[in-house]
């Protein structure tokens, strides 16, 4: 005799999952949840900072030293005049320091350079030869890394380098602040809010994983780490056996 038996529906992933790992899961996934979108306002909030209005100071200080680069007092007569202050507009750069010595705090020398202009620039700026004469192409090594690190590390940039720079010369101002942005009282209580909570509970961390972002290995344990990740396992554990 041949009896029909319905089947039973399968038992979904959620059903062979004990409770208490369920509840273990939807309390992280919540975790993370909220990090996401105090990442997300902290993101807002900075926007807000950075667009608030610029308006002058009633009264300019100076903040330091800056450097930059200028036409030669003896290249002012020489004919391709015209040539130099063109390229000046491109490949002039400049640098800023608390001491009109331009010395690192380490004692290493800030030293200018003019710009390297990039392959994919080089095009837009259809210069004549003449232009074209001063420069020359091929991979430079960046001056700025230490002489003892290995080759291998030292980062070097592709591009097109000012080779006759005999026309330029060094002027030296004082660094003047003119302008300041408006600040937000409430804006930066927020943000400060933020980053205390995602520094002191690792938020920053956590966030770097959900993003697919390597966290930089920490050299020895944080005790305050270990404590709150040993308070943790013993909720887990009392949660379970609930």
């Amino acid at each position: 005799m041949n009896t029909y038996r319905a089947a039973r529906p399968p038992l979904g992933r959620a059903a062979l999952i004990p409770d208490c790992i369920m509840r273990f899961h939807d309390k992280y996934a919540h975790r993370d949840k909220h990090l996401l979108r105090l990442e997300r306002e902290l993101n807002r909030l900075r926007k807000a900072q950075w667009h608030a209005p610029i308006v002058p100071l009633e009264r300019p200080y100076q903040r330091g030293w800056v450097k930059t680069f200028t036409v030669r007092e003896d290249a002012l007569h020489h004919p391709d005049v015209l040539v130099f202050q063109a390229v000046l507009k491109v490949v002039n750069d400049r640098i800023i320091s608390r001491t009109r010595e331009f010395i690192r705090r380490n004692g290493d020398a800030i030293i200018l350079r003019p710009r390297i202009i990039a392959p994919h620039d080089w095009p837009r700026l259809a210069w004549p030869i003449s232009h074209q004469r001063l420069f020359a192409y091929g991979q430079w090594p960046v001056e700025d890394i230490y002489p003892w690190t290995e080759r291998y590390f030292r980062r070097s940039v592709c591009g097109f380098k000012l080779l006759r720079s005999w026309w330029l010369d060094e002027l030296v101002l004082p660094y003047m602040i003119t302008h300041q942005r408006v600040e937000l009282p409430e804006v930066r209580s927020r943000m400060t809010e933020i980053e205390n909570h995602l520094r002191h509970r690792l938020g920053w961390e956590r966030l770097q994983r959900l993003h697919g972002q390597h966290v930089h290995w920490r050299y020895g344990e944080d005790p305050a780490r270990v404590q709150r990740a040993t308070a943790a396992y013993v909720e887990q554990c009392e949660t379970g056996h609930d």
